[in-house]
């Protein structure tokens, strides 16, 4: 991106020490490219002044270079101001009023509730311990099915893959550009900060010509089309400079906090995220170890992480058959450190204790 080339030269590993929650804060060379953006990308690239042709030169390497990490076409994607109201339009442009939509049980909320508004039939898939679906799973084949990549809550990936013609909607958010997109998948939704991007900003790519703008429209457009070009510029450069977290760290954080008495690993060898655990603790709730582990220094999730405000309890555990009380999700950060996990499994045990 030439004309943020200085802002992309930034190498630095954002860190938090003590933060194991899904947020992170921007890296460094999206916080730059951030603030240039405002200066420079402020225009509407579909005017004809020069300020809009130079916001439309930067809006066009963003989209180039984020099609390109993505392993996509540039004229596949679709950039979404909203990333939740990615998960209508990926489904829904796909789905018409009497056909089947299938989705897994741990699917997150917004999932479910397009599911209950829909007018056909519907198909909840069941889970094993591992979270994988059941492969006793029949989708006929004029389903649309949710598709999951890795679980946001555990990490585990999705291996199942319908053997029907069903049309694949991936949920992309969690996984980001950490997994490839399966063979013969229709749309697909990422999040930008599942890469260190700003919140705020979602990723739609479109690899169905079937596929039709669900919402009230006048023009022949695939998406609201509405988004902040300086989000964008930020969100491309974030993913220029993405790191994927190390497997190792990922494996001695459980090893560790497995040698702590009361502590389980929800599905610890499930082909997993590097980043994602859930885990839960016996006779112990959840929001209690939250708000002593804070008092020491450091930051966890617990419940759904699609109800965090209310830490409900996770649907995604029960569904797997796990218990939901005394449970905790830990996200690991580029950079995350083994004294790090030292210390989060000696603030473990005392909290416990």
């Amino acid at each position: 991106m030439h004309a943020l080339a200085g802002a992309s030269s930034v190498h630095s590993v954002v860190r938090v020490t003590g933060n194991f929650t899904s947020e992170n804060p921007l890296h460094p060379a999206a916080k730059e490219a951030l603030l240039a953006a405002f200066d420079q990308g402020w225009a509407d690239p579909k005017k004809i002044s020069q300020s809009s042709a130079r916001a439309a030169i930067l809006r066009n390497q963003s989209l180039e270079n984020i099609a390109n990490r993505l392993g996509l076409r540039p004229d596949a994607i679709e950039i979404i101001g909203e990333p939740a109201l990615g998960h209508f339009l990926a489904i829904a442009g796909l789905l018409s009023p009497t056909q089947n939509f299938a989705y897994a049980s741990i699917d997150k909320g917004k999932i479910r509730a397009i599911a209950r508004a829909h007018s056909g039939s519907v198909q909840e898939l069941e889970v094993d311990s591992e979270g994988q679906i059941l492969e006793t799973s029949a989708l006929t084949d004029d389903t649309v099915l949710s598709l999951q990549l890795a679980n946001g809550e555990t990490g585990a990936n999705q291996k199942y893959r319908p053997a029907q013609g069903a049309k694949l909607a991936v949920d992309a958010t969690a996984s980001g550009p950490r997994l490839p997109l399966p063979e013969n998948w229709s749309t697909a939704l990422f999040d930008a900060q599942s890469w260190g991007g700003p919140s705020g900003l979602g990723v739609l790519a479109i690899n169905d010509s079937a596929y039709t703008y669900p919402l009230p429209r006048i023009a022949p457009i695939k998406s609201p089309g509405t988004f902040s070009l300086p989000l964008l510029i930020a969100a491309a450069i974030a993913l220029e400079n993405f790191t994927p977290e190390d497997p190792e760290i990922r494996s001695y954080l459980i090893d560790s906090l497995s040698e702590i008495e009361g502590v389980d690993i929800v599905a610890p060898n499930t082909e997993s995220l590097a980043n994602k655990i859930s885990l839960y603790v016996s006779g112990v709730a959840g929001e209690q170890l939250v708000r002593a582990l804070a008092e020491d220094g450091i930051d966890i999730d617990s419940g759904s992480a699609c109800s965090a405000a209310d830490l409900q309890p996770s649907h995604v555990l029960a569904a797997m058959g796990y218990p939901t009380t005394g449970h905790l999700r830990l996200t690991l950060h580029s950079g995350t450190t083994r004294s790090e996990i030292d210390s989060l499994k000696e603030a473990f045990s005392r909290a416990i204790s």
